[in-house]
């Protein structure tokens, strides 16, 4: 009886797995060993499934494909490695210290201000904290398991809070339909396509730019400017770091121009609600936090803190202020609480400090963000928007982009908070979780400060894309391959 061994097999992407099995498995039964382990199997869709079911376990060490952060062009991304109490220093982009998602590391980088002098940050050196602009964290593309494709809106059924681990594997080549195993990603509000439970799927976040990663910002987006000039779309004042008042006040259209232009030679751009599940849902897997991050209850919209204590997030409203009765800053082990690893290195803010407008709408509805057809659509490639069912109404969870930490978070239920006030909310932590909508027409993420058990990174709300006090924003950086 003819055997292949298929060890080899873990080195490749898994798009090819299947063309490379079938090419070379010509017998009906298949031997694959991987280390001390062997599975014994009767046909190559056997073998694939074996594979599918292991990923992510110590049989496919999905590390090998992590994708290597993009710097891009015109050496303004600098890597850097943070110590625990946030200095940064300069590394090579080879360097094997710089990242490693097993460990829960992931890659930084920095965007120096104008006035810096970057001929004197060379490897190994220190930057002095007044000369960065702009902090990024790299999320490598991936493929997730899927768990809740098909949404029926508000249920009034099933249990809250079930929230579980996302198995997730790195790989830089977008998944095709291997019925059981994979399927293609349908990128588009409402549809599934061929998708099932178990199968995995590459994430649209990654596709849509055609990348193999981005930069997200470490925190939430701040303004280099004083509190009576919000709202205006200088992309030359816009800066993302820790203890800075974000940028807020400020219309959609404002705050997706100014993202556009801060940095064209890195494809710069407002997050996308997409964008925000990608982070949301690394956080929660064995390469992230893997639970509810922490709380920033600055009450003065400052970036980069986290709550003192769990309970502040166990009611609404929640516990909130600014000092040391209240809160810690990023780089301190209660800080680390507030970022996607669990330390220093992940991204922070995704749970209060403020809701951050996504650049994600109801098509053809654009409430108060003075964008239209001609200044959004006409003028810039879709790539850059997400747009959502045209019937999207407060609790059409089914109208989700899969992948977008909305839809998936379900079942859904309507109950009354501490407050007294009935709110919708998800099966992940009770979030809050209300659609899109005619007269909401635009996705909010992240939430204020104040708001207690409804916030964390699977929480969802909608606003009108107008002028909000509370309303903020993201960069994300999509350097081309």
């Amino acid at each position: 009886m003819k055997k292949v061994i298929l060890a080899f097999i873990l080195g490749l992407s898994l798009s090819t797995i299947s063309v490379v099995a079938i090419s070379l498995c010509n017998a009906k039964d298949i031997e694959y060993t991987s280390k001390d382990t062997t599975w014994d199997v009767d046909t190559v869709e056997d073998a694939l499934n074996d594979l599918y079911k292991n990923k992510g376990s110590n049989t496919y060490d999905s590390c090998n494909n992590v994708a290597k952060p993009n710097l891009g062009t015109g050496e303004k991304l600098i890597p850097i490695i943070l110590s625990d109490d946030g200095k940064a220093t300069v590394v090579s982009e080879n360097d094997p210290s710089w990242y490693d998602y097993c460990e829960k590391k992931w890659a930084n980088a920095v965007i120096l201000s104008d006035s810096a002098d970057a001929q004197k940050y060379q490897v190994g050196s220190e930057i002095n904290d007044a000369d960065i602009e702009s902090y990024f964290v790299w999320i490598p593309k991936y493929q997730y398991q899927l768990w809740n494709v098909k949404v029926n809106g508000l249920n009034s059924v099933g249990a809250l809070k079930q929230a579980h681990s996302i198995n997730i594997i790195f790989d830089t080549t977008n998944t095709t339909d291997i019925s059981g195993e994979s399927c293609e990603t349908p990128m588009k509000s409402g549809e599934i396509g061929s998708c099932s439970n178990g199968e995995y799927m590459t994430h649209p976040a990654f596709i849509s730019f055609g990348v193999d990663g981005f930069w997200v910002g470490k925190f939430v987006t701040g303004y280099n400017g004083t509190t009576s000039n919000y709202n205006v779309n200088d992309s030359s004042k816009l800066i993302v770091k820790p203890d800075v008042y974000l940028w807020r006040n400020s219309t959609v259209r404002n705050m997706f121009e100014a993202a556009y232009n801060y940095e064209r030679d890195l494809d710069s751009h407002m997050m996308k609600n997409t964008e925000w599940g990608a982070v949301a849902y690394l956080s929660h897997s064995q390469y992230g936090i893997d639970r509810e991050i922490n709380i920033n209850n600055n009450s003065t919209y400052k970036t980069g803190y986290s709550a003192l204590a769990d309970h502040y997030q166990s009611v609404f409203p929640g516990v909130y202020g600014e000092g040391t009765n209240y809160n810690t800053l990023w780089n301190t082990e209660n800080g680390y609480r507030a970022s996607t690893t669990g330390n220093i290195t992940g991204v922070y803010d995704m749970s209060g400090c403020t809701w951050e407008y996504m650049a994600a709408y109801r098509s053809g509805t654009y409430g108060g963000s003075t964008f239209n057809k001609a200044t959004l659509e006409d003028q810039y490639d879709s790539k850059y928007y997400d747009s959502y069912n045209a019937s999207s109404t407060v609790t059409t969870y089914q109208y989700m982009i899969l992948g977008d930490a909305t839809g998936e978070m379900g079942p859904f239920k309507s109950f009354e908070d501490t407050d007294n006030t009935y709110r919708y909310h998800n099966s992940w932590y009770a979030d809050w979780s209300n659609f899109i909508h005619s007269t909401s027409p635009w996705f909010l993420r992240g939430g204020l400060s104040g708001y207690g058990v409804l916030l964390g990174q699977f929480a969802f709300a909608e606003w009108t894309g107008k002028v909000y006090e509370g309303g903020g924003s993201r960069l994300v950086l999509a350097p081309a391959k």
